[in-house]
């Protein structure tokens, strides 16, 4: 009976086992508010390159992301690369502005809920553990996520080297897509 219970136990888990972390799967629809600014919609960035980063305002790792992330903008924005930031801590509303101030992103740069993150994600906490940031995914100009890496990843250890590979191969990619159809 207990092999039994313990079979069944595995194979629920397996067929409810989310989404996050697998690739290539499409990217859902992401709101970010912006205190009195109008909200960022990833539907906006369609046909773009996104390299969405969520943060915590208030993380060291997140904050050198940040400063990284503006570099990593100003390099690729001719190749239609955008960067976005979403944050996500409990005291999000609070430290926001602090953040903006602090470290003026030139890209767009938002907030949201844990829970949107994590459905988002397709995250559960039961099967994966604890969302770490800083985590980054990369969505095609198609709308599919290509690339996902949670703070818990070994990516973050050389993260500008690591999102440069990523975008480089996905900017190559691109390129061959649009001879292709010339």
């Amino acid at each position: 009976m207990r092999i039994v219970t313990l079979l069944l136990t595995g194979l629920m888990a397996a067929s409810t086992a989310p989404a996050s972390g697998k690739v290539p799967r499409p990217s859902p629809e992401l709101i970010m508010q912006r205190g009195g600014a109008a909200p960022i919609t990833l539907r906006q960035f369609k046909g773009k390159i996104v390299a969405l980063a969520f943060t915590y305002t208030t993380c060291d790792h997140c904050q050198a992301l940040t400063v990284a992330l503006k570099k990593i903008q100003a390099d690729y924005a001719a190749q239609n690369v955008q960067v976005v930031e979403c944050a996500f801590e409990e005291d999000v509303k609070t430290n926001y502005p602090m953040f903006l101030k602090a470290f003026t992103p030139n890209f767009p740069s938002g907030y949201t809920t844990a829970v949107a993150v994590k459905k988002y994600l397709s995250w559960d906490d039961l099967t994966e553990g604890m969302l770490r940031v800083p985590y980054m995914i990369f969505i095609d100009a198609g709308g599919t996520i290509r690339g996902d890496f949670s703070g818990k990843d070994g990516f973050f250890g050389d993260a500008d080297r690591r999102i440069r590979a990523e975008l480089d191969k996905m900017t190559k990619t691109a390129a061959k897509q649009t001879a292709q159809k010339k």
